[in-house]
């Protein structure tokens, strides 16, 4: 089964002239989903109706692969780059290729 891979500019962070706005609200709280999100997770969920035994399965590794190693180191690091920031250092190119990198990074 593949799985479609999202055509939207902000996920990619091509979009020009990039703000901390989010494009599909008004105002950003940072935490309610947006319609958007809520679109994705309505189209994966029929996906998972689809899908058969393996492909389930591996998608249940590859999500707590996310959950459990990714998305905690992401953390981590966005932590001290905060940190960082706080003391006056600015958030660099670079440093948001390498999370972006980690992020992609098949890990195992």
């Amino acid at each position: 089964m593949q799985w479609p891979e999202s055509s939207l500019a902000w996920e990619r962070n091509e979009c020009a002239g990039m703000t901390s706005d989010h494009p599909e609200r008004e105002r950003d709280n940072g935490l309610e989903p947006t319609v958007g999100e809520h679109m994705r997770l309505a189209k994966f969920l029929q996906m998972l109706d689809k899908a058969n035994e393996a492909e389930l399965r591996e998608i249940s590794r590859k999500m707590a692969e996310q959950v459990m190693v990714v998305y905690p180191s992401a953390l981590r690091y966005l932590a001290r780059e905060a940190a960082s920031n706080l003391a006056g250092q600015a958030w660099s190119k670079e440093s948001s290729t390498r999370l972006l990198e980690a992020l992609e990074a098949p890990h195992q």
